[in-house]
């Protein structure tokens, strides 16, 4: 069904049932938004798992990974993910200081990630048995879909993360600006300055009102002191020439509410 009609469609039911229907019109124009502006990029979805280390249990922990890293090798050369990467997550909180991060190319991928052949081939039950177990323990698991992308496709050792609260109703609106106000400041700071590369992903599931933020935005550097050199306005004056800097960053913090912000470093990654 083409969007025209569809909407068209909507409109008559609206008419006919009036207030009844006005949630369900915001929700779908933020999807519909979302799809529109999602047109051009890789389909790429990342599955992120969080894990809390004690300082004891840091050493078992990374064994245990390096264990599962033969099975992400081998998921990787079946097509069943495009990368995988540890970080380690600096000046962490208390609920999590180690991510892993899966990344899929194919949503049906996810319905068997680890299929169990790999895992009984390269005997990893049997390798898991010489760990403690105490090695941490998984407190979360998330699943992201890409939704804006500039610069090179490579793990960077650096990686501030920005995760956002934006209302359902404003999903499309907030994409289309990251899109169109915020990927050229990001292009011209990659071309410019010692960013590596940009992102922003829309959080899948977990879903809904229990959820503390709904979109993940990553400025990925190559080193430390590298963080220090991102000139911001700098990037979107020339990005922009005939736009207002104050009144974009206005309205993008109208529709998101910053939840919190992060540094996390690579431990480990395959291709």
């Amino acid at each position: 069904m083409g969007a025209c009609r569809l909407f068209r469609e909507i409109e008559f039911y609206y008419l006919k049932h009036g207030e009844k229907m006005k949630h369900f019109l915001i929700i779908l124009v933020a999807l519909i938004s979302n799809v529109t502006w999602a047109q051009g990029l890789p389909d790429q979805i990342v599955v992120m798992d969080f894990f809390k280390v004690e300082t004891s249990e840091k050493e078992s922990f990374l064994k245990k990974e390096n264990i599962w890293k033969k099975v992400h090798q081998q998921r990787i050369k079946e097509s069943i993910i495009t990368g995988w990467y540890l970080y380690k997550v600096r000046y962490a909180g208390e609920e999590y200081n180690y991510v892993s991060i899966h990344t899929y190319s194919d949503f049906n991928k996810l319905e068997n990630p680890f299929p169990s052949e790999i895992i009984t081939n390269l005997s990893v039950d049997k390798d898991l048995k010489n760990v403690s177990n105490s090695s941490g323990r998984k407190v979360k698991s998330e699943m992201s879909k890409l939704v804006a992308f500039t610069g090179k496709s490579k793990p960077s050792k650096y990686m501030l993360m920005a995760f956002t609260v934006v209302d359902e109703k404003d999903k499309g609106a907030y994409v289309k600006g990251e899109n169109t106000i915020w990927k050229p400041t990001h292009q011209e700071l990659i071309a410019t300055s010692s960013q590596d590369w940009w992102a922003v992903y829309e959080l899948k599931f977990p879903h809904g009102l229990s959820v503390n933020y709904q979109f993940v935005t990553i400025s990925a550097v190559s080193d430390f002191s590298d963080m220090n050199k991102l000139d911001y306005l700098g990037a979107y004056n020339k990005a922009h020439k005939n736009r207002d800097f104050k009144a974009d960053v206005d309205n993008t913090l109208k529709m998101r509410t910053a939840h919190r912000a992060e540094l996390w470093e690579l431990v480990d990654s395959l291709e």
